[in-house]
């Protein structure tokens, strides 16, 4: 099977767990980061969790009440980032308690997710959101059904639930929230790379919500997403842009918008294997992808200084590879330390990179399954490797699994 027909067979399977075969790692995980995409896990972490080179510091969002068409002004203020590009971790800790960081990025905020029935045959996944407090120095458990956080960690936009009819906004620490009233529901929102704007998707219901399966099937959800909102965090306006769900991406679960690197695009995951995402203007209206972007599955993507793109590996003897742009030769990143990289999740600088890996035993199998992994930091030369987290027990389990959102600092 080829790897085309292999993420085609995947777009369909929406409700299948992994069924990993012994040795077929490099298959398992891309075919982990397609399902993972269509059901959220991923997806949260995607252009949130993309490092973006930014020279500016972050306005940080919003003083005083705004909505919608609202002339009162809005003043914005600057939260410094955090300076420090020391590394982090709490490599005992699975989720971390104290703060993971590499180079220019940290995990600011983690989720859990766990699926809760809510009626005989229908069921609703919810996430728990945690969020790192400078001032404790540990992570803590926020009652936000939804959370994106800035650049240095310290502003930060959430929805208390799922969907919203309005958005909060926190300058920083110590700040009152003030709210941002909703045209329409939205339940997903992600700040723009210069924390100038918010990008909310709007669904008529819930997409979280499921049909409980039946003898290993699922029957699939309508579609609801109904398309975004811009919100301008200067003067409080927003814009609604009409962009139905992709029927060809299947049913029920849901597909956010997220911002391009540079901010003046959006996109959303898309169905054909041509390209990863699909992108529109602001206006609402398709766009040609930007160069590079939408390339690769690696969530990582381009290396802060342009030069490199994660991308899957050319071959079985790796399931991650890096190619050289002014080469365009990939080279696999080779197993180190013990460890099988399974997916590139960050770059923290232009020779390192953060990764999902698995403690190696043999050629191609992980100590208890692919799907028991841990954040490590990697050098492209193969000669470093930090382990930042404890290990998941199983990324594919609820109760178990936790996603970081990783963003500058």
């Amino acid at each position: 099977m080829t790897i085309d027909e292999l993420v085609r067979r995947t777009l369909k399977e929406w409700s299948a767990e992994a069924d990993v075969p012994p040795g077929d790692l490099a298959g398992a995980a891309l075919r982990r980061r397609r399902r993972n995409r269509l059901r959220m896990f991923a997806v949260v972490a995607g252009a949130t969790a993309t490092v973006v080179a930014a020279a500016v510091t972050v306005p940080a969002l919003v003083q005083g009440e705004g909505a919608p068409g609202n002339d009162e002004p809005v003043v914005a203020v600057v939260a410094e980032p955090d300076p420090s590009r020391e590394t982090a971790a709490d490599p005992e800790s699975s989720p971390p308690k104290t703060l993971v960081a590499a180079g220019g990025v940290a995990a600011y905020s983690f989720y859990t997710w766990k699926e809760e029935k809510i009626s005989a045959d229908r069921q609703v996944m919810k996430l728990t959101w945690s969020r790192y407090n400078r001032d404790s120095g540990v992570y803590e458990r926020t009652p936000w059904a939804w959370l994106d956080v800035a650049r240095g960690g310290e502003a930060a936009v959430f929805l208390e639930e799922i969907p919203a009819t309005r958005v909060g906004v926190l300058t920083g620490r110590g700040a009152e929230v003030r709210w941002i009233a909703l045209e329409r529901p939205a339940s997903a929102v992600r700040m723009s790379p210069d924390a100038t704007r918010l990008l909310l998707t709007n669904y008529s219901a819930s997409p979280d919500e499921s049909y409980v399966p039946v003898d290993n099937g699922q029957r699939g959800m309508p579609q609801s997403r109904i398309g975004f909102t811009v919100v301008d965090l200067d003067g409080g306006r927003s814009v609604f842009r009409t962009v139905a769900a992709d029927q060809e991406a299947g049913s029920g679960r849901r597909n956010d918008f997220q911002w391009s690197d540079d901010g003046t695009l959006v996109w959303e995951n898309h169905s054909s294997v041509s390209t990863t995402r699909k992108y529109y203007d602001l206006e609402g209206r398709a766009r040609p992808a930007p160069s590079r972007e939408a390339e690769t599955y690696q969530q990582a993507g381009l290396s802060p200084g342009g030069t490199r793109l994660a991308v899957d590996s050319p071959d079985q003897s790796a399931s991650v590879g890096i190619q050289d742009l002014s080469t365009g030769e990939t080279v696999p990143l080779a197993a180190v330390a013990g460890y099988w990289i399974e997916q590139a999740v960050a770059w923290a600088d232009d020779e390192r990179l953060v990764v999902w890996a698995c403690e190696r035993k043999g050629a191609q199998v992980c100590v208890g399954g692919e799907f028991r992994n841990r954040l490590l930091l990697v050098g492209l030369n193969g000669g470093e490797a930090v382990p930042l987290s404890g290990f998941r027990k199983n990324s594919q389990q609820e109760g178990e699994s936790w996603t970081p959102v990783f963003t500058d600092r």
